[in-house]
């Protein structure tokens, strides 16, 4: 592009959309290292809140379905009938609950069916991500929260920027912050993502 080498201007166009989703993906990368670093270096100057989650994660996958509907995937969705609150960072909260449905839709079978729930039970409130995809092994599932394990991506004609290892990362170590714990069940490529947080009284 700098040269004009090419003057063909379909080829051009081809050239500057190349050089924008690999920004794109240079700065998911670095605004994913930035929060690593602040979450693992003790930088965290959380907010702390009472928070409706129930009413929070409604929110997210009222904003998340028509991205998921690009990509061919339908959502299936199950909420709390009554508010549920927890302490919590809502910002940060938010890029956890993203992270795991950015990392589901980005390793689904298209097309398929994404389930998303939202549960309380006595003093936890659980929420479940449930996706198909491409079954891995043991070592592999072992690794799903570790900085920098990245599986490939089920459908490489995805429009979606690459990922950068960090996002279930991130999301483990903002839940755990929280007091909360994070997890997968995996059997045959059938992925359930899940977390639990304490429920706020009072």
């Amino acid at each position: 592009m700098k040269s004009h080498a090419s003057q063909d201007p379909s080829e051009q166009e081809r050239f500057i959309d190349n050089a924008f989703h690999k920004t794109q993906q240079l700065k998911k990368l670095i605004d994913d290292l930035f929060e690593y670093t602040r979450l693992t270096g003790g930088d965290h100057n959380f907010i702390r809140q009472s928070v409706d989650i129930n009413k929070l994660v409604e929110q997210l996958i009222i904003e998340f379905e028509p991205v998921a509907a690009e990509q061919g995937i339908i959502v299936l969705k199950s909420f709390c009938a009554r508010p549920i609150c927890v302490e919590s960072d809502t910002q940060k909260i938010v890029r956890a609950i993203d992270n795991l449905l950015i990392n589901a839709l980005k390793y689904s079978i298209k097309p398929s069916v994404m389930t998303v729930k939202a549960t309380a039970s006595n003093d936890i409130f659980r929420l479940t991500i449930e996706n198909e995809g491409v079954p891995i092994n043991p070592h592999e599932e072992a690794q799903l929260f570790n900085r920098f394990f990245k599986r490939e991506s089920n459908d490489i004609r995805s429009s979606m920027p690459a990922g950068t290892g960090l996002g279930l990362t991130i999301a483990k170590q903002i839940v755990e912050m929280h007091g909360g714990e994070i997890g997968v069940v995996h059997d045959n490529g059938h992925y359930i993502f899940w977390i639990e947080m304490p429920i706020s009284f009072g």
